[in-house]
């Protein structure tokens, strides 16, 4: 094949060339991948929801810095056909004071019935007696080091006390959740020390209320029949729309889609140019070759077809290491 025999008579170029699209497409990949993986690391907690229905204010537009609505609504829900249970969900941003070198630092608190949390949190169930007790709550075991090594206090001493939000609180446990882009570190507690740490809140309202359904009921027909119930109060949505309600917000309000998406393009030019170099060398080399055909009755189109097939053949020859050493890093 022609395009082959071209590409191929000068190896080192070719290899040159093909670098060059490798790092061009590991660029792109990386670039993509990372941004993925911000948009999922963000959405974390509304995906580990595992209510079947989720209300939450007309005016919230991120669960992270929700509106809140009248408690008095999930009691009312509680009641219609189709519902099995309601809770209720806080979350708040609060100062930990690290006890080791006394600086305080922004963490993540979390309120939510330890008895039927409505949430994936693995390791909850052993301490959901203990957490009804008065400021008692549990530390997320993979939020950042600058807490303090709470994690081996906690292994040799079973728990730690500590100030948040200069108020005298006490660590029992910890579980892995996983912290997002969003905070350093995570705290969980009952509902009742939620509204202990944070007295200012306006009294009977809630950030986020879960609905379980009974197993027989439907989820969109139960939906249908809530909505005239909670009026302008409130918004009825499922974990899905809850998750995309997140992703909206992040893609309207963070900096994630350009700057990795800016990177991305970079490769994507990066390897425009280098391809483009390469052939802009091949045609120009080759011109002699090329005039020859000509004389010979080949038609400008397959001459086209020659340069094009280069293209595709050094697209392919960078694409596939580009693809696994991106899948490597």
């Amino acid at each position: 094949m022609l395009a082959w025999a071209q590409l191929t008579h000068q190896r080192v170029k070719l290899v040159v060339a093909t670098a060059g699209v490798v790092v061009a497409v590991m660029l792109m990949l990386v670039q993509l991948g990372i941004r993925e993986g911000a948009m999922d690391n963000s959405v974390a907690i509304a995906r580990r929801i595992t209510a079947d229905l989720v209300l939450v204010s007309p005016r919230t537009k991120t669960i992270f810095a929700s509106a809140t609505f009248p408690r008095s609504l999930l009691y009312r829900l509680g009641a219609i056909s189709g519902v099995q249970s309601t809770g209720e969900m806080y979350m708040a941003q609060g100062r930990f004071r690290n006890p080791w070198d006394k600086l305080e630092f922004p963490v993540s608190i979390y309120g939510i019935d330890p008895r039927e949390p409505m949430m994936e949190l693995p390791g909850l169930e052993p301490y959901a007696a203990e957490l009804q007790l008065q400021d008692r709550m549990l530390f997320d075991g993979l939020s950042r080091k600058n807490y303090g090594p709470v994690l081996g206090f906690l292994q040799r001493e079973g728990q730690l006390d500590v100030e948040i939000n200069l108020r005298k609180m006490r660590i029992i446990g910890a579980i892995n959740v996983g912290i997002s882009i969003n905070t350093d570190g995570n705290l969980y507690m009952a509902p009742a020390n939620f509204l202990r740490l944070f007295p200012d809140r306006r009294p009977g309202s809630v950030d986020i209320g879960l609905i379980r359904l009974k197993p027989d009921a439907d989820p969109e027909q139960v939906r249908q029949a809530l909505k005239p119930l909670v009026n302008n109060e409130a918004r009825v949505l499922t974990k899905d729309e809850l998750v995309q309600m997140e992703i909206a917000f992040i893609r309207e309000n963070a900096p994630i889609d350009f700057i990795f998406g800016m990177g991305a393009a970079v490769g994507f030019f990066v390897g425009f140019v280098v391809v483009y170099q390469i052939l802009y060398t091949e045609v120009t080399n080759h011109l002699p070759q090329y005039a020859t055909l000509k004389a010979m009755g080949f038609s400008d189109r397959y001459l086209l077809r020659v340069v094009f097939s280069q293209a595709m053949m050094l697209s392919l020859l960078g694409y596939f290491p580009g693809f696994f050493m991106a899948i490597g890093l």
